[in-house]
């Protein structure tokens, strides 16, 4: 029978020894989880805000509003890009909201509150703002072959929607991550 007590003690140590996470090291995680989200917000805001600022500048170089189909087509993508701009703005300061100095209840409901609008703008606004850019870049292609030679419109045919293809690839790889480490923000009570 003492073999059995001394087996069952062993045992019983064995899973006490196994810690679980203090409240500090979870408010720790949580907070590396927010900074690589802000990092990500950033280098969002920056991708975007210089894509667009080239995009304006090539539509003032060129003359685009001389041609509507062009205009129309490079207005388009502008205002998607200062769209999905403007919404991670908006997601900045509602990230900053996300503070780890509040109380676990006020925590949790404004990092689900966060998670739900972040879901929002990847799973719905997104595809909309990608899919309506993408129609402005088609919108552009008729006037291409016009100015261009063939195998200039060939190029740049081929290099556009290969660079969209590859865009979404690493966009759609980039939300997976984000919402993991927002649920685990949401799911951190």
């Amino acid at each position: 029978m003492k073999t059995f007590e001394e087996l069952q003690n062993i045992w019983d140590q064995q899973t006490a020894s196994e810690s679980q996470p203090t409240p500090a090291e979870i408010i720790k995680k949580a907070e590396l989880h927010t900074k690589k989200i802000k990092r990500g917000h950033l280098w969002t805001r920056i991708i975007l805000s210089l894509t667009s600022i080239i995009l304006i500048s090539y539509y003032i170089w060129s003359g685009a509003y001389r041609n509507v189909q062009f205009s129309i087509g490079l207005c388009i993508m502008i205002v998607m890009l200062v769209s999905r701009v403007a919404l991670e703005w908006i997601s900045v300061k509602k990230l900053a909201n996300l503070n780890t100095d509040l109380t676990l209840i006020e925590y949790s409901k404004l990092a689900h509150q966060f998670y739900s609008w972040r879901k929002k703008i990847h799973y719905i606004l997104t595809p909309i703002i990608y899919l309506t850019y993408t129609a402005g870049f088609t919108l552009l292609l008729p006037v291409f072959k016009t100015i261009f030679s063939r195998g200039f419109y060939l190029y740049i045919l081929l290099s556009g929607y290969i660079f969209l293809f590859l865009f979404a690839f690493f966009m759609i790889r980039f939300i997976q991550k984000e919402i993991k480490l927002l649920h685990f923000l949401k799911h951190i009570s």
